[in-house]
């Protein structure tokens, strides 16, 4: 019961993500082992890190290479713009995982 909850949660997520870039990349990261290569609670440090200066691109850029969203391509002058998509990609990251989304 619980793991098809959470097969509907992430598909949900999948289906409500915004472009297909951020899709591409969750969708990598978790054929890939990459949301596993990190505890939750990395993942949620790392997250709460760029949450606190959302317009550091080193915080920006280690938190989408944790959860396998590419940050080559995005404005370093504009990091707090991709908030809502970093944000929803650690969800799925850590939901992947079995853990609460933040």
């Amino acid at each position: 019961m619980i793991k098809t909850m959470n097969i509907g949660i992430v598909a949900l997520s999948a289906v409500l993500l915004a472009g297909c870039q951020t899709s591409n990349a969750i969708k990598n990261a978790s054929s890939d082992g990459m949301a596993n290569m990190f505890t939750c609670d990395k993942i949620e440090t790392t997250f709460d890190a760029y949450d606190k200066d959302k317009n550091s691109f080193p915080a920006l850029q280690q938190i989408t290479d944790m959860v396998g969203i590419d940050s080559s391509s995005f404005d370093s002058s504009n990091t707090a713009s991709y908030f809502g998509m970093v944000k929803t990609g650690v969800n799925t990251a850590l939901m992947l995982k079995g853990c609460a989304a933040i």
